[in-house]
């Protein structure tokens, strides 16, 4: 018997890339079911499904620094994951939540699945609250990621654009990292769930070596065809003073991939697939 999947937050940058990976999945918007409206989540009939996929979330940082920002981001990550994971309990469904880097502070240069949690920021606080709240469910998947790269606004097709523009950015050089394609997570997502990996808390990114985001923008003006060192390096400290809002980011988002390596799933290279992705921005120009 197959398994029946809903995905939520279907038109974020991740929601699009599972939507592609799960055809057959009921897929909905924050307008079709806002997560963090408990009567809404109350009266879905979730009795059609085997497993929740949530990709909903507020996912701006700075914002989430604001007074406004902070309410939202506490309402969506945090409250919103408490419906669905009261739905889950009652219902004995299988949650999939998806996390984020956020949850730490970043002094340690590799961050393993039981690394102690530590955010910086409010938008940190309120996924590290997400993973506790989603790990009360006895069927869950959280699976962290980080420098998310999907069909919407990123930091590639961002550098790609100031590339063709002539504009000459400077980009932080000390914080460190890997670029995660909304793909790939999707991928690893229903590899986890096709071969019924164990509960529990994965790390997804794609693999390949730790840069900066100043290399990561070089990359992509060299990719594009443009001079690479047109890109200059500031510090993230130089970066924020002349910011009115700043999250605190942690200088290290390495995430180690043993174990998602180990269920036999072997993360892409995010060099190649970022050098293919520049390519195709290319050819939309």
């Amino acid at each position: 018997m197959s398994k029946k999947y809903v995905i939520l937050g279907a038109n974020g940058q991740l929601g699009k890339a599972l939507r592609l990976i799960f055809p057959e999945a009921r897929a909905l918007s924050r307008e079709e079911l806002d997560i963090a409206n408990e009567a809404q989540v109350s009266v879905f009939d979730w009795s059609k499904y085997d497993t929740i996929i949530n990709a909903a979330a507020y996912v701006n940082a700075d914002d989430s620094e604001t007074y406004e920002g902070r309410i939202k981001t506490w309402r969506v990550n945090a409250g919103g994951v408490r419906n669905l994971a009261n739905v889950a309990i009652k219902n004995n469904k299988t949650l999939v939540h998806y996390s984020s880097e956020y949850v730490f502070d970043g002094r340690r240069k590799n961050h393993a699945e039981d690394e102690p949690l530590s955010p910086l920021s409010v938008y940190g606080q309120t996924k590290a609250a997400s993973e506790l709240i989603a790990s009360s469910v006895q069927k869950h998947y959280i699976l962290r990621t980080t420098w998310v790269v999907g069909d919407g606004h990123n930091f590639p097709k961002t550098m790609k654009r100031l590339a063709d523009m002539r504009i000459n950015p400077k980009v932080v050089n000390d914080q460190f990292g890997r670029l995660t394609f909304a793909s790939e997570i999707a991928r690893a997502t229903k590899y986890l769930l096709d071969v019924s990996a164990d509960f529990g808390i994965y790390n997804i990114t794609n693999s390949g070596p730790i840069k900066s985001w100043y290399e990561i923008a070089s990359d992509v003006f060299e990719y594009a065809g443009y001079d690479r060192e047109r890109v200059s390096a500031v510090s993230t400290k130089e970066y924020a003073a002349d910011k009115t809002t700043f999250a605190p980011r942690p200088a290290n988002s390495d995430l180690d991939l043993t174990k998602l390596q180990k269920t036999g799933f072997e993360p892409r290279n995010f060099e190649l697939a970022l050098r293919e992705y520049v390519k195709q921005l290319s050819n939309v120009d």
